[in-house]
C-alpha cells in the first residue's frame, strides 16, 4: 500500500494495534532495524520474464543448499510510473533479513561454485543494480503473512517537509498504529530507509505495504475513493510530507529464511 493507504486504513485499523516489534516474521525480530536488498533490472535482449522466474527459483534453491538465512522474491509491475516516454524496471528481485545474515550470506554466496552459476545465469537474463536498505518493521500480520506466498506490494517514496523532524514523523506513524480502531486490508507496513548505493534515493524512506491479494489492495481504493479516506492523505500529504506516488508491484515469495 502506499501512504495513501496508510493513512486511511491505519486511520481505521484495530489489528494494527498489536504493533509486530514484539515478535518475529520468518525468524527476523521485528524490533530491531533489518535488511531488505533489491536489484533494479531490465530484461537483457530475447530475455522474459519467465527466464526471470526461472532464476529465481534458482537462486531460492541455491540459498536453501548454501544455508543462507535469507528470503528471496521478484516482484513485476502492476501499476508502475512508466509511460510511453519514461521506463520502470522491468523487474526488482528483494531479498530480506537480518543485517548479519546478509553478511554471513554473501560471504558464504562468495565462496560457492553453485551460487557463481546462479550469478552468471541471472546476468545474462538481466541487467540489475543492487541496493541495499534498512527496514523499520511497523506492523506485521504474521499468521496472515504465513498463510499465504502471494504478495502484492504497494511503495511510495516521500521526504519531510521543511521544520518536520523525524521525531515528529515517528510520532505521527505511531499515533495512526495506537488510534487505530477497525480492520484494514494490508497484512503488512514498513519503512525502507535507503542505506547502500542509494545516491540517486528519489526520497528518504519508502512505504513498504503488503496485500496478499489485488482484491485486498482495491478494497482500501474503495474506502479512499468512497468511503471517506480522502482527508486522512490530504492532511499527512499537506502537513506531513511530500511523495512521488505510490506504485504496485506483484509477486510470490520463492523462499523464506
Amino acid at each position: 500500500m502506499t501512504f495513501k493507504h496508510t493513512i486511511l486504513s491505519l486511520a481505521l485499523t484495530g489489528t494494527l494495534a498489536a504493533h509486530a516489534a514484539d515478535g518475529e516474521y520468518d525468524g527476523i525480530p521485528l524490533e530491531p532495524l533489518a535488511g531488505m536488498q533489491y536489484e533494479i533490472c531490465q530484461l537483457n535482449s530475447g530475455k522474459t520474464l519467465e527466464d526471470v522466474d526461472r532464476q529465481t527459483n534458482l537462486a531460492a534453491a541455491a540459498f536453501e543448499s548454501v544455508g543462507l538465512d535469507l528470503g528471496i522474491i521478484t516482484f513485476t509491475p502492476l501499476y508502475d510510473h512508466a509511460d510511453i516516454s519514461n521506463k520502470t524496471a522491468d523487474y526488482i528481485t528483494m531479498v530480506y533479513g537480518t543485517i548479519p545474515a546478509f553478511g554471513e550470506g554473501w560471504d558464504k554466496w562468495e565462496k560457492s561454485e553453485e551460487a557463481a552459476e546462479v550469478m552468471r545465469e541471472r546476468a545474462e537474463v538481466g541487467t540489475c543494480h543492487f541496493k541495499f536498505n534498512h527496514i523499520d518493521y511497523r506492523f506485521m500480520d504474521v499468521p496472515a503473512l504465513d498463510a499465504t506466498d502471494r504478495r502484492v506490494v504497494q511503495t511510495e517514496w516521500c521526504s519531510r517537509r521543511p521544520g518536520i523532524s523525524k521525531a515528529e514523523l515517528d510520532s505521527q506513524h505511531r499515533s495512526w498504529l495506537e488510534g487505530a480502531e477497525n480492520q484494514t486490508n494490508f497484512i503488512g507496513w514498513a519503512i525502507i530507509h535507503p542505506r547502500l548505493g542509494q545516491a540517486n534515493a528519489p526520497g528518504e524512506f519508502f512505504h513498504f505495504f503488503i496485500y496478499d491479494s489485488i482484491g485486498s489492495l482495491m478494497a482500501d481504493e474503495e474506502w479512499i475513493a468512497n468511503g471517506g479516506g480522502t482527508e486522512g492523505v490530504e492532511d499527512y500529504y499537506t502537513n506531513f510530507v511530500e511523495c512521488n506516488g505510490p506504485s504496485v508491484w506483484s509477486g510470490s515469495l520463492a523462499q523464506t529464511p
